[in-house]
């Protein structure tokens, strides 16, 4: 069994091999003991347990020290982890992330290693474990993705594992700014297909593509910016308004005077698209289409 230096505070030197400590759960005890094998190959050293001791103050004080001053925290995740509720290896991986709050954000200090094909997402593990990208060593066997960890760990580069993607439980909470850039990206719009021509029921044909012409331009025209469509709105209205298309009741209503005012405003606010002018021409509308109304009297109790 290999011990670990008090290594606390100096990064690994180069007459130094890393320490990395070693924690599972007992039904994984196989696919660690592979790993324990393997890892020295690599140029690591290895803190494992083989005891099967289930506590005691030494042998917790032991553990606590080993993971205070181990280089690495290698947590192997499986099925068995994932069907544990409780366990002693849930101490040890909480014992690593609290020593983590010391460190920097980017300093590799968590490897998790995953022994089968257990799904990062919704897993049974700290959240810290979610904020890195974790290595599959199915069955603790050595493969390409272990040693080139080992690789990056012994030439002291940073390791590429702790820039892992954002951890799911996370993802799920969406900014407003990426709200509001999901309702802006581009939609697909489905237009309705072109009626097929019939040389026999010409008349009921053009009645299907003269429908079929009014979706489509009311699709289209509802694909347009909301201010786009006010302006449109507001230019039906002065057009019905000046060219006297209103209801014979509404039309009614207007004075000759008032229809002058409203040709005068409607050349006056022709062609401009500025927010402000339609604003004004609204306001220009209302009043002299509220003027001509009737007072209403109001009875006093």
């Amino acid at each position: 069994m290999a011990e670990v230096t008090d290594n606390s505070t100096d990064p690994p030197s180069a007459d130094h091999a890393p320490t990395v400590f070693l924690s599972y759960a007992s039904a994984d005890r196989e696919a660690a003991r592979v790993l324990k094998d393997a890892l020295p190959t690599f140029g690591l050293e290895v803190w494992y347990d083989e005891s099967d001791l289930g506590g005691g103050e030494i042998w917790d004080q032991k553990i606590r020290k080993q993971i205070r001053e181990c280089d690495y925290f290698m947590p192997l995740i499986s099925g068995q982890t994932e069907a544990r509720h409780e366990g002693y290896f849930r101490r040890e991986w909480r014992l690593a992330v609290e020593r983590t709050l010391d460190m920097a954000d980017d300093h590799a200090f968590l490897l998790p290693v995953v022994l089968d094909d257990t799904s990062q997402a919704g897993a049974r593990v700290p959240e810290k474990f979610l904020s890195v990208q974790w290595v599959r060593v199915p069955g603790g066997q050595p493969n390409a993705a272990l040693q080139a960890l080992c690789r990056r760990l012994v030439s002291g580069e940073p390791a590429a594992v702790q820039r892992g993607p954002s951890p799911p439980r996370a993802a799920a909470k969406i900014s407003r700014a990426d709200a509001r850039d999901a309702d802006s990206a581009p939609r697909t719009v489905k237009y309705p297909d072109m009626p097929p021509h019939d040389p026999e029921a010409k008349g009921r044909y053009w009645v299907q593509v003269s429908v079929w012409a009014l979706r489509s331009a009311w699709i289209f025209f509802n694909q347009l910016p909301r201010w786009v469509r006010g302006v449109v709105y507001v230019w039906l209205c002065v057009a019905l308004l000046s060219k006297g298309c209103s209801s014979d009741h509404r039309a009614s209503r207007i004075e000759p005077r008032d229809a002058d005012e409203l040709n005068a405003i409607s050349n006056k606010y022709h062609g401009s698209f500025d927010k402000k002018d339609i604003s004004k021409l609204a306001a220009q509308i209302a009043k002299i289409t509220s003027d001509g109304a009737p007072e209403v009297p109001v009875e006093r109790s």
